[in-house]
């Protein structure tokens, strides 16, 4: 019986015997980071590898080595090619300290050279690598390092997700993460996006990265805290990485114990299809997102499955279809909607939601008229911020109608000429209307008709007036 096992290796059986048709390397294995440096405080970074060939025949190895020269960015990278190798069939061979011993390299005092190390050759080989302070445990001589493994070319990826990853605000307690970054290409430049994530899918961070376009360009994230923006600061041992990028790119994790200094390598899972066959899970999200507005969300699975789940991504979860929501701050949040019934599981659909910040809410300004003066006389307002303006007749005069003159230049509604008892305005001035009168500055007088005799006088300005004055 032929198993998924099988198809990927006849597969890759195929594969293989076009590319020697072709007259093209089969193998192209690189180790993401190694190191050759000593610091001041007198730890000895040193990287071992071993490269193994699977086949029954000798192969030939170029190694080359990418000297970082520019920091970690990858763009003056010098290119060291060191001799050709050959492993014997089914043998492996060690390369203790193998910056100094194939490639030659030397170093200074809190310094020395690091990168990426490629192995090229014409048939299928596999590299694993370890850099160790060899002067660890407070500098007694004893060696503490990380396995790092070698990535096949063809294991680059324009998405991945880097698991189980940790951060600490102590750096004397928890863990810290490092994580590296390398377009294995020698010709184009990669812009990688990455997005750091809690364990419910709420973002923590996002961060760009352009790795240059120098050979295998690098980079190397040494602390979440300074190289995300915004600064990552956050004790937590349930956080993964999400990165896309514009071109392939290999990366790989290395997350450390902040007591012990123990470190272990995680390298990215592919991004999961949404989409799986059969009736994938699916959703949609209401127009125009608003912080402090509910959000609907509503399942729009082929079936309608029974079980309904979300986990809207700022750490609240619901049940059911229509699912209404309230965010309480403007950002963008992974919801994660899973349907399923009796006899068909759907998939996990996910999708980023923006919510923007919720409209200013109008602020209540109440202006009372009294005999023949307003109180308050005079009221500020702020373009661009709602108010409703109430404008009110004495209630201790019943008998004088109060009404309000000079605004209609500002839309004031015509029902405030005479107040019985009141009129309101809803008005947000904009940077129009500070050109309708210098400074910004509208006078309004007081009309009155005393005790019904049809006696009607108005007089404008203060005392018996008042002011809106409107501030940019």
């Amino acid at each position: 019986m032929e198993t998924g096992s099988d198809r990927r290796l006849v597969i890759a059986a195929l594969v293989s015997g076009l590319f020697a048709s072709a007259g093209v390397l089969r193998a192209d294995v690189i180790v993401p980071t190694s190191a050759y440096v000593i610091n001041s405080l007198g730890d000895d970074f040193q990287t071992d590898v071993r490269v193994y060939n699977p086949t029954n025949a000798p192969v030939v190895v170029t190694p080359i080595f990418y000297r970082q020269a520019n920091g970690n960015a990858g763009i003056t990278a010098d290119t060291v090619q060191g001799p050709d190798f050959t492993i014997p069939a089914r043998g492996q061979l060690p390369f203790d300290n193998i910056l100094v011993g194939v490639f030659g390299q030397t170093r200074t005092l809190a310094g020395g050279p690091f990168g990426p190390i490629r192995f090229q050759t014409s048939a299928p080989i596999f590299a694993s690598s370890a850099t160790n302070n060899v002067n660890g445990c407070s500098h007694t001589g004893a060696v503490q390092g990380q396995w790092i493994p070698g990535l096949d070319v063809s294991a680059a990826k324009t998405s991945g997700t880097l698991l189980q990853l940790a951060a600490s605000t102590d750096p004397a307690t928890g863990y810290r993460t490092n994580v590296v970054f390398m377009n294995p290409s020698t010709t184009s430049g990669a812009s990688v996006t990455a997005t750091l994530h809690r364990g419910d899918g709420s973002v923590v961070s996002t961060a760009g990265f352009a790795l240059g376009t120098g050979p295998a360009a690098f980079k190397q994230i040494n602390r979440f805290s300074t190289d995300f923006s915004p600064p990552v600061s956050l004790t937590d041992t349930d956080l993964y990485l999400e990165f896309t990028s514009d071109q392939p790119i290999l990366a790989v994790a290395s997350v450390i114990n902040n007591i012990s200094g123990d470190p272990f390598a995680i390298t990215p899972m592919a991004a999961a299809s949404t989409t799986p066959p059969g009736n994938p899970a699916s959703f949609t999200v209401s127009a125009n997102p608003t912080a402090g507005q509910p959000v609907t969300f509503t399942d729009t699975t082929p079936g309608a499955p029974p079980v309904l789940l979300w986990s809207f991504g700022d750490g609240s979860t619901g049940t059911g279809s229509p699912a209404a929501h309230t965010y309480a701050a403007a950002g963008t949040y992974r919801v994660a909607h899973f349907a399923a019934n009796g006899s068909t599981v759907f998939d996990l659909a996910t999708r980023d939601v923006a919510v923007a910040t919720g409209a200013p809410q109008p602020i209540a300004v109440t202006i009372t008229a009294s005999q023949w003066s307003w109180s308050p006389q005079n009221v500020n307002l702020t373009v661009g911020q709602p108010y409703q303006i109430t404008f009110r007749n004495d209630p201790t005069a019943p008998n004088v109608r109060h009404g309000v003159g000079g605004l209609l230049i500002l839309g004031a509604p015509a029902a405030c000429n005479f107040l019985n008892p009141s009129c309101t305005w809803n008005f947000t001035p904009t940077a129009a209307h500070l050109l309708l009168a210098p400074g910004g500055v509208f006078p309004y007088g007081c009309t009155q008709s005393a005790c019904g005799s049809g006696h009607i006088s108005m007089t404008a300005g203060s005392p018996s007036g008042g002011t809106l004055t409107i501030v940019p």
